[in-house]
């Protein structure tokens, strides 16, 4: 596992280096605020002719194709860190972006969201023989979504790793004995460091930060979101896509 020491190192590593390059950061910081934001420009669209509609469809378009960037942004980091790279990466060949963007979307779908929903449809079964109302059996559930989450999230990790060594290929995402491989090379315990982490950082960090803007008196929810989306948000995601490619590296 990380030494505590080698964990403060790559974290300041990882911080420094979304810090490293505020036009890639802030450029990033534009592409979530839209996609966050653009559908709120169909809200002066209320009517179902056909220019409604083609508007609809365009802003659709535009969201998706902001999101695909986003996440094939972030594989481009892991990639490049793997590489040995120090410096964020740029956001030239946006088409290559927006494929490995959607290459790590079917990642996530396979790895993740369909076994979940499996397992949900699993849950709803044993609701009649496992009585989930009760405390014990309440827990019990919540224990079991987490170890699932952890579980499928290092399987995820460990795909991306795979496909970051192979130029994005999404052939070798798919190699289970290669993903299983790179685990073990990379170290289990890495990987459940880096789950945690990005699990503590993006889901209850950046909620609380987001939170304490809008309620900062004089400033405003519009403005405390244009800072937390702008601002905020790329730099907890270029943080956690960097220390998944650093373990890889020191593992």
């Amino acid at each position: 596992m990380v030494a505590n020491r080698n964990l403060k190192i790559i974290l300041k590593d990882a911080a420094g280096y979304a810090l490293s390059d505020w036009r890639n950061f802030l450029i990033l910081g534009l592409i979530l605020l839209l996609a966050d934001h653009v559908m709120d420009l169909y809200s002066a669209y209320t009517g179902n002719s056909v220019l409604d509609i083609l508007i609809l469809a365009s802003i659709v378009g535009v969201v998706i194709l902001l999101s695909f960037i986003e996440i094939g942004y972030g594989f481009r980091i892991v990639e490049e860190t793997v590489e040995g790279s120090a410096r964020p990466p740029s956001f030239h060949h946006p088409l290559n972006l927006f494929v490995h963007g959607i290459k790590e979307s079917l990642i996530l779908i396979v790895y993740f969201m369909l076994p979940f929903l499996l397992m949900v449809l699993g849950l709803s079964e044993l609701g009649d023989l496992l009585d989930f109302d009760s405390q014990w059996g309440m827990a019990l559930l919540i224990l079991g979504m987490l170890v699932f989450l952890v579980c499928f999230n290092i399987l995820m990790q460990g795909a991306i790793l795979t496909m970051a060594h192979h130029r994005g290929s999404l052939r070798w995402g798919f190699n289970m004995p290669q993903v299983f491989k790179k685990i073990r090379m990379v170290g289990l315990r890495n990987m459940f460091m880096v789950t945690i982490i990005t699990g503590v950082v993006l889901y209850l960090i950046r909620q609380i930060l987001f939170d304490a803007l809008h309620e900062i008196p004089y400033l405003g929810s519009t403005v405390g979101e244009l800072i937390g989306t702008v601002l905020i948000a790329p730099f907890l995601l270029i943080v956690t896509t960097r220390l998944l490619g650093l373990i890889d590296v020191q593992g």
